[in-house]
């Protein structure tokens, strides 16, 4: 690939108008300017056709008719790459918010390796486990190869709690128009299964020798409560049920290891299996044991007990022999306290925050404030990466 970066930033959305709103003014004044392309799946087209209107920097589409999830993705990064001549394109969740000035750095890196897949990271602000926490995820600042198959193999491994801040998912990505183009022409689309996340990552891994981590935090995560991931792993709540109903009849995590079971990772392992058999077994096999291990680890995240009891015994017919891991732990009156003088202490002397404190917040908006006025500095230790054991770009 040759020539200037040009980046289309897509925001998939489904009746959450202001979520998308907000998204899309956290890219307006970004440097470089970006195409904002914005993909409404909405059951009434009018409020964010209007915003659109105001902006001619913001494109709008709608599909034809209502779309599943992945199906719109997919519909909204491919007429993306009809409508604007990017050279690289990301999706941008309408849970979003972008940093200011995040965008120069991932730009100025792309124009240097035009041809690579870039990840970046994120904070986030969750209620799940409670209370509502943010999590400033740490960072260095540099640039990092990663190999494809080392991240593969990890993940078959269960380990993906533990590498999922760096991973090749479409929504955390800056990817080249070609490979983009060569997932389509291998798999006749780009992330139309379950998970549109899952589906792009293991496509790409399967194909790719390997990406590039730029080890930023570029944007905060907020709204849980409207998280179709989170209603997922709680079976209830979120969007997760307008998830479904507009999943329609097809077949349901049938290549997962426990199939059908909405329950941690299982989703993303089903995922897997479905690329591995498509590619010639390009990607290593699924270690049973640790992976039941991992889904075991999410029963703490399922909200009604008696669910909850029946996943326990399915893991268990399924062969899982292991314990569960400690519940999450509440705050302590002696952690309330600390966080309340540190708060204290940042305001006055203008410190940051001291590692990856999961400060408890009332509201988003206040946690979103807090994360915009005191963003986490970067930092020497990569100890945040060294799983995946990255070598530092040479630039």
């Amino acid at each position: 690939m040759t020539g200037p970066v040009r980046i289309a930033v897509v925001i998939p959305t489904r009746n959450r108008q202001q979520l998308a709103i907000n998204a899309v003014r956290s890219l307006l004044d970004q440097n470089p300017a970006l195409d904002i392309i914005l993909c409404d799946n909405s059951t009434s087209a009018e409020p964010l056709q209007e915003f659109c209107r105001g902006d001619a920097r913001v494109s709008y589409l709608r599909p034809e008719g209502e779309l599943s999830m992945p199906a719109n993705w997919d519909f909204a990064v491919r007429r993306a790459m009809e409508l604007s001549p990017a050279t690289h394109f990301s999706v941008h969740y309408d849970r979003k918010l972008s940093k200011p000035g995040a965008w120069a750095k991932l730009a100025e890196l792309a124009g240097r390796i035009p041809d690579r897949l870039i990840t970046f990271g994120a904070d986030v602000i969750a209620a799940h486990p409670p209370p509502l926490r943010l999590w400033q995820t740490p960072w260095t600042g540099g640039a990092y190869e990663i190999e494809s198959g080392r991240v593969a193999r990890l993940l078959a491994s269960g380990q993906i709690g533990r590498i999922s801040h760096l991973l090749p998912i479409l929504s955390n990505c800056l990817v080249p128009r070609p490979i983009l183009n060569r997932i389509v022409e291998r798999f006749g689309d780009l992330c139309d299964s379950t998970g549109p996340d899952s589906t792009f990552m293991w496509r790409f891994l399967a194909l790719e020798a390997g990406y590039v981590h730029c080890d930023i935090a570029t944007a905060i995560y907020y709204a849980s409560h409207r998280s179709t991931g989170v209603g997922y792993l709680r079976n209830k709540g979120g969007d997760f049920s307008d998830f479904m109903q507009t999943y329609g009849e097809r077949s349901w995590l049938d290549h997962a290891p426990i199939p059908g079971l909405n329950l941690g990772q299982n989703l993303l392992y089903h995922e897997h299996e479905l690329v591995r058999r498509q590619t010639g077994e390009r990607l290593p096999p699924l270690d049973r044991e640790a992976v039941l291990d991992d889904l075991a680890g999410f029963l703490q995240w399922v909200a009604e007990p008696g669910l909850r009891e029946s996943f326990r015994r399915l893991l268990r017919e399924h062969g899982w022999t292991g314990s569960e891991p400690e519940p999450y732990p509440r705050p302590t009156w002696r952690s309330i306290v600390w966080q309340k003088l540190t708060r204290i202490r940042m305001k006055l002397l203008g410190e940051t925050p001291p590692h990856i404190c999961g400060f408890s917040f009332r509201n988003d908006e206040e946690a979103l404030s807090f994360a915009l006025r005191y963003p986490r500095r970067a930092e020497p230790d990569r100890t945040h990466l060294t799983l995946v054991e990255p070598e530092a770009l040479a630039l």
